[in-house]
């Protein structure tokens, strides 16, 4: 009998001692996944799963706050930068077997604490070495973990995300974006009524050329414009100023939809900074800078230089990669060509009024210091650039031809009335 409870002893032991070595193999086997990112304490220490697993969240209520946090963190950064920039934690879908798997290895008590199922039979060498492993696995992980979530909570700002932060700058209310969108009106206004009333053609002038007509027989009547809509128009004008006007009218619709349609209604970043409105409204910013330069200067060969430069101003507002600081370094470049001609030409208060223009205009819009109105007062400090542009255009050499002609109908015009 006694042998016999002898051989009983040993059976239940070997059965034991299999029973561990089973769950050892199933705690390494959950240890070695990539993707479960655990801490495992010894002696009373809790153990903190970083997984998505329900039962773990009710457990630890501080992980489901933590991930929470992590996630509107997350949302946050998605507005102003793309989520491919972002080195997000990547946690795969755990079948509940898995996790089933995990509580083989350790085990939670009623009291909080974890115990590990091993350790209850294992001497105490061979719990000494596994907690000097774990240890290392936790730090391991443990430096993984702080990387991930940094990128999450304190991801440093990349290239996009400085054109989040340079948009959520500037963000104004929908009525002071409309306001932006009416104070490009007065200039285009301008431009129209400059040429429909016979601003552009000086009566100083009419009479210098009335006194130098001696036969207009062979002038050609041709060019003369005799509407009865438009009783103020005689001849088309000289093409300078006319480049100036074209440049104005063909900028403002652009930037007029933008603020008024879509700046207000799209979210602050990317998704605002890429849409083809604001695309387009900085792009004929360099298609109106080209033809001020040609008004400027009243040279063909000088225009084509501006506008391949122009061109190439335009194509890279269309990248995918929007580059805030690239765009307004070429635009100040584009404000610098078209001004240069009057320095050639000895306009030197003339330049200095459009310098200081355009001072005025770069700190309002580079600084922002009323805050949302800030864009406005930036129109209409350019209001006045325009005006300057066209008035000193009448004195190029390539616009007095056509001030002839449209002198010279002007005079048949008003001849004819009087007969």
């Amino acid at each position: 009998m006694k042998t016999e409870k002898v051989l009983t002893k040993q059976e239940k032991q070997s059965e034991m001692n299999g029973l561990k070595e089973q769950k050892r193999s199933l705690g390494s086997f959950v240890n070695k996944r990539k993707d479960d990112s655990t801490e495992c304490a010894f002696d009373d220490e809790k153990v903190m799963t970083a997984t998505d697993d329900p039962r773990m969240v009710s457990r630890y209520p501080s992980f489901s706050h933590h991930n929470s946090l992590t996630e509107s963190a997350a949302s946050e950064l998605k507005m102003v930068c793309r989520p491919s920039e972002l080195q997000t934690v990547s946690y795969s879908n755990q079948r509940d077997s898995d996790y089933d798997l995990a509580s083989l290895a350790f085990t939670e008590s009623d009291d909080g604490t974890t115990d590990s199922s091993d350790d209850s039979y294992a001497s105490p060498d061979r719990t000494t070495e596994s907690r000097r492993r774990h240890r290392r696995k936790k730090k391991e992980r443990s430096t993984i973990d702080d990387i991930d979530i940094d990128s999450y909570t304190n991801a440093k700002p990349t290239k996009q995300c400085e054109v989040g932060k340079y948009m959520a700058a500037r963000e104004m209310t929908p009525f002071q974006e409309r306001m932006n969108a009416l104070t490009v009106l007065p200039g285009t206004y301008y431009v129209i009524m400059f040429f429909l009333s016979d601003s552009w053609s000086s009566k100083s002038f009419i009479e210098a050329y009335a006194h130098k007509i001696i036969d207009d027989t062979e002038f050609d009547y041709s060019q003369c414009i005799s509407w009865s809509w438009l009783p103020h128009l005689h001849a088309l004008p000289p093409l300078p100023p006319l480049a100036a006007a074209i440049g104005v009218l063909c900028h403002a619709p652009f930037s007029i939809i933008y603020h008024w349609r879509y700046a207000h209604r799209l979210p602050p970043g990317l998704a605002r900074t890429t849409h083809w409105s604001r695309r387009m409204d900085q792009a004929m910013i360099h298609f109106q800078c080209a033809c001020f330069a040609y008004c400027t200067s009243g040279r063909l060969d000088y225009f084509l230089v501006n506008a391949l430069f122009n061109m190439d101003c335009i194509y890279r507002q269309f990248l995918q990669e929007v580059r805030p600081r690239r765009n307004q370094i070429r635009i100040a470049i584009s404000i610098a060509a078209l001004s240069i001609p009057l320095l050639v030409r000895g306009e030197v208060f003339l330049f200095l009024k459009l310098a200081f223009l355009f001072a005025v205009g770069g700190w309002l819009f580079g600084q922002y210091p009323i805050g949302g109105w800030s864009h406005s007062a930036f129109h209409i400090a350019m209001l006045f650039v325009p005006p300057i542009l066209m008035t000193s255009a009448l004195d190029l050499s390539s616009s007095q031809s056509q001030l002839e002609v449209a002198t010279h109908c002007a005079i048949l015009a008003e001849n004819s009335l009087v007969l």
